[in-house]
């Protein structure tokens, strides 16, 4: 298959080129300049390709409970025995329909791979959404109701809620079982109050939020490297502030999460936009580049999950996604960030799967 005529937001820099793309079994042969004669070739009509996004942190049970609960409390909403437990345990029926309809939410809007926290111990890893096709997901269970090396038979590692949560033993048993199977642990760290120092000691492989991490906790962070996943719209949703998102992005790998279907949409696009705007506001820096914030939602969360690499790079798997182009725009990216949605895709190319829109 050959694109042609398309403005392709390229490599890992994410550098905009007129140009086309051919793909063979799955991946991309070859990314060239200029224009391409070839009269199979899909014409993108200066339409702009970019990396599929990738959902780095999300909670797909809660799908079946939309803003529920939306003017209490984090705790009161999201916390042990909260609203959010409440409705789980009452529609417990409901949540593999739920699931399904968020995965077909989340490829209709340009995210072909997810990280879900899954809940409920090994019942909640065991939960099969009912739809045959979808985003890839990678799906990260949470000890409760049984042995943890069962529930981390049946997913790709350990979410563990907050350190808060578990005693010093407990902690140090998901930690060495999560070791002993090679599989990624992940916490959720400093969404209300600073508890960085504690989830370090895990030496997990990322951490979630860090929204209200302390100077000498982001420090930390940066020296050893432990990567993060922020979801901005949803801390603001919740009330609990917004993480320092320029210095997360310039001191560590960064990516980008929606959180719980319960507090916030999963469309990518607006959660660019949001993080975009909210990480130049905070920083007041108008010179802080959209790129950084693209490749969060894009590459870096396969490079945290462990997943193949989707910059549109010669050998590189095909996952991108292709939006129309809107006149007189004098950049491409920006204009992912803040001009163009989920309404705007003409079309998806991941791995040997094609759909392409008839304009």
């Amino acid at each position: 298959m050959i694109i042609k005529n398309a403005t392709i937001i390229a490599g890992t820099e994410l550098l905009p080129m007129e140009g086309y793309i051919k793909v063979k079994d799955g991946r991309i042969k070859e990314i060239g300049s200029g224009g391409c004669h070839n009269k199979n070739a899909v014409d993108a009509k200066r339409g702009i390709v970019f990396p599929s996004f990738t959902n780095a942190h999300v909670h797909l049970m809660d799908s079946i409970a939309p803003d529920a609960g939306a003017y209490e409390k984090i705790g009161r909403r999201v916390g042990k025995g909260g609203i959010k437990f409440q409705i789980l345990e009452e529609k417990r029926k409901d949540i593999p329909a739920g699931i399904g309809a968020s995965l077909k939410e989340m490829t209709a809007s340009g995210t072909t791979a997810f990280c879900d926290f899954r809940e409920g111990g090994l019942n909640g890893v065991k939960i099969k959404p009912r739809i045959k096709a979808g985003p890839s997901g990678i799906i990260l269970g949470r000890p409760g109701g049984g042995d943890i090396s069962s529930v981390l038979d049946k997913c790709d590692g350990i979410g563990v809620s907050s350190v808060a949560d578990y005693s010093k033993n407990e902690l140090k048993d998901i930690k060495n079982a999560t070791r002993k199977k090679k599989k990624i642990l992940a916490v959720h760290t400093a969404e209300v109050k600073d508890d960085v120092k504690a989830a370090l000691k895990l030496g997990p492989d990322f951490l979630v939020h860090m929204t209200n991490a302390k100077s000498a906790s982001l420090e930390a962070v940066f020296k050893k490297k432990t990567p993060v996943v922020i979801c901005p719209r949803a801390n603001a949703m919740l009330g609990v502030g917004l993480p320092k998102i320029k210095e997360l992005l310039e001191n560590t790998t960064v990516a980008i999460g929606t959180d719980n279907v319960m507090i916030n949409s999963l469309d990518m696009f607006r959660e660019v936009e949001f993080t975009f705007k909210a990480a130049r506001a905070l920083a007041k820096d108008h010179g802080l580049d959209a790129r950084a914030v693209l490749g969060a939602a894009t590459i870096n969360g396969r490079k945290v999950l462990g997943l193949e690499n989707n910059s549109i790079t010669e050998g590189n798997v095909a996952d991108f996604v292709i939006v129309k182009r809107k006149k007189y725009l004098y950049d491409p990216v920006l204009a992912i960030m803040h001009r163009l949605a989920s309404g705007d895709i003409k079309g998806t190319v991941v791995g040997r799967s094609v759909c392409i829109k008839k304009s």
